[in-house]
């Protein structure tokens, strides 16, 4: 999104508590740079492609989690918010968790280590470098939010099936 449109649109809880509530969705979709958003484009498609992702259904994934990130955040003590990881981590934790339920042993290594990088980074074991790239704080809550997110789509939508 372009810098100037960031204003407007980034998730900022007073702003949230202000009765702008389109910035639950959309801070997800904002970005501090070009840098940013160019690091999250290229995440963004390297899942798609690695996981052989749907168009419409990640693009329906990516909507629910950046509003369940946006929601979740407001429980944080985060003030503002911008960018996809959240995101990001809950679409792998999605596909992820899928190949799992499916019988791809292997995948288990890779929620695990999405597991020790949630921990690590959420207790401060893990420095964070990027966030001079960006010029912003690293938002580990939304990478929390968005890989506990992603890890329960799968079994909402196997339940839900089960169902019909």
């Amino acid at each position: 999104m372009l810098p100037q449109l960031s204003e407007l649109f980034r998730w900022q809880a007073n702003l949230v508590d202000q009765n702008q509530w389109w910035r639950i969705v959309t801070g997800s979709f904002t970005h501090t740079n070009l840098y940013h958003l160019g690091m999250n484009l290229a995440g963004y498609w390297l899942l798609a492609y690695l996981f052989h992702a749907r168009y419409k259904r990640y693009a329906v994934e990516t909507l629910i989690l950046a509003t369940a990130i946006g929601i979740g955040l407001l429980f944080t003590s985060t003030q503002n918010y911008y960018g996809l990881s959240g995101a990001l981590h809950g679409l792998f934790a999605i596909y992820t968790t899928r190949e799992v339920m499916s019988g791809k042993r292997s995948s288990w290594l890779l929620l695990i280590g999405l597991g020790l990088k949630i921990a690590a980074e959420n207790s401060g074991m893990m420095p964070i470098s990027s966030a001079s790239l960006i010029g912003a704080r690293i938002s580990t809550e939304s990478h929390l939010i968005g890989s506990l997110v992603g890890l329960a789509i799968p079994f909402i939508q196997r339940s839900i099936k089960r169902l019909r």
